[in-house]
């Protein structure tokens, strides 16, 4: 039977080993981490288990809520759109649980008319294909063949630029405007366009059956395990791993390999096997991320006011309720150009949650509301933000790959960085990889 290693426990990773058994071939699935999971991982609080990230499940993700229900898990609850930001000194609110015309007014008049004018017709092409609402889609490849020599911040003007597109950009990819390029915008106007559920018992609930169902097959997750070195044989057509596990060195052979890990740790770990190659993944940008989830003794946010994005200037870029009825849970989410010129990862927790109290307090109830306990990470790879004319590095990094037979590369730098984009690309990737083999 053909064995097959993929590298990295994250999302994509956990999709390529999630086709990969479909097919019943013998997998290994390699984490360096204690748990899988990656961005989408959790940490117990107060004896609950919280996700950190990629917990909203779109109502047109197929291909993840088919790996949900494989999984055995189906219980949904409804999360939501419910978000505010201060302009021009008032709190103007979306709330897709309100009326409807009000909202889309309101949604009007924050993009403008150049907004509206320029962003329509990609809204529209998404929503007649939403195959097209990811990275290196044929609509928005042509998009960037004619615009990706700008940034959004020169194709876009205000008040879109401010009230729309950023709070987007620093939450999807920890980038400002300036940073990001129109034609990888169609991945981020995708998910604004969707509607979200969660699962009851979160990400976590999630994992674990996966794994459980692991146990009976072909699939084995070897987490705790470091991949130092990727290396072929080319007279038996084989590759080589280089691991590391508790301070000791070893080797395993594969038929063949996906690395499902973010484009800067790939390029690290081809640094000296295809240079070329590793050259090209280190432009592939990606930005930190600071998150705090913190329990309250009392409810924070009502329900009718459960976030707030704050604006260029202020490190904060989001804070919200963890869930629709976890309103004494806050999720403080740190990214953007002012946030790593001030949150490292070197500083302390405690200065930081501190930090998201003292800007979101004038508008929840956080002052003189006892602080039980808060889960937090900071995450240097957490967010990815492309690079202009995206799909032609994509093709020379795929070209630069080719001479390595028996070796497939996925991650969220190929689709986007939406669970369901991560599905689809680790899908393609698989595909690719194997072609008529079984």
């Amino acid at each position: 039977m053909t064995r097959i290693a993929v590298i990295g426990g994250g999302v994509s990773g956990i999709a390529s080993a999630f086709y990969l058994r479909q097919r019943n071939f013998e997998v290994d699935l390699y984490e360096s981490e204690d748990q899988i999971g990656g961005r989408i991982g959790s940490e117990m609080l107060l004896g609950r288990w919280l996700d950190f990230g990629g917990k909203n499940i779109g109502k047109n993700y197929p291909l993840f809520r088919d790996f949900v229900r494989e999984c055995g898990v189906n219980d949904y609850e409804y999360f939501g759109f419910n978000t505010s930001q201060m302009i021009n000194g008032r709190i103007v609110r979306i709330n897709k649980e309100g009326a409807k015309l009000l909202n889309t007014l309101r949604f009007i008049s924050l993009c403008g008319f150049d907004g509206i004018r320029k962003l329509y017709p990609h809204v529209r092409a998404i929503l007649k294909d939403r195959r097209q609402g990811v990275l290196n889609s044929d609509y928005f490849n042509r998009i960037a063949e004619q615009y990706d020599n700008v940034s959004l911040a020169g194709y876009l003007k205000e008040p879109c630029l401010s009230h729309v597109v950023r709070p987007v950009t620093v939450r999807m990819n920890g980038a400002e405007p300036d940073e990001c390029y129109p034609g990888n915008f169609g991945s981020n106007l995708a998910l604004i366009i969707d509607s979200y559920e969660q699962l009851k018992k979160g990400m976590h609930g999630m994992l674990d059956a996966f794994q459980a169902s692991a146990r009976d097959s072909s699939l084995r997750i070897l987490t705790g395990h470091w991949v130092t070195s990727v290396s072929s044989d080319q007279g038996s057509g084989c590759i080589t791993i280089g691991l590391l596990h508790k301070g000791v060195s070893s080797t395993a052979v594969y038929d063949k390999v996906i690395s499902a890990l973010p484009a800067i740790r790939l390029s690290v770990l081809l640094d000296e096997l295809l240079p070329d190659a590793s050259a090209l993944l280190k432009k592939i940008r990606y930005y930190p991320v600071a998150i705090a989830i913190v329990k309250y003794r009392r409810d924070v946010f009502q329900k009718s006011q459960r976030a707030m994005v704050f604006d260029h200037t202020i490190p904060l870029s989001n804070a919200g309720a963890y869930g629709i009825n976890d309103l004494d849970l806050v999720r403080y989410t740190f990214s953007g150009r002012v946030s790593r010129s001030v949150i490292y990862e070197t500083s302390a927790p405690e200065d930081v949650v501190a930090l998201g109290e003292k800007i979101a307090g004038p508008y929840f109830t956080i002052r003189d509301n006892m602080r039980e306990s808060f889960a937090y990470r900071y995450i240097v790879e957490g967010l990815c933000a492309y690079s202009p004319l995206h799909h032609h590095l994509l093709r020379d990094i795929d070209k630069m790959l080719e001479p390595f037979t028996g070796f497939g590369a996925t991650g969220d730098y190929r689709r986007g960085a939406s669970i369901e984009s991560c599905f689809r690309a680790a899908g393609e990737c698989v595909d690719k990889l194997l072609g008529g083999v079984h």
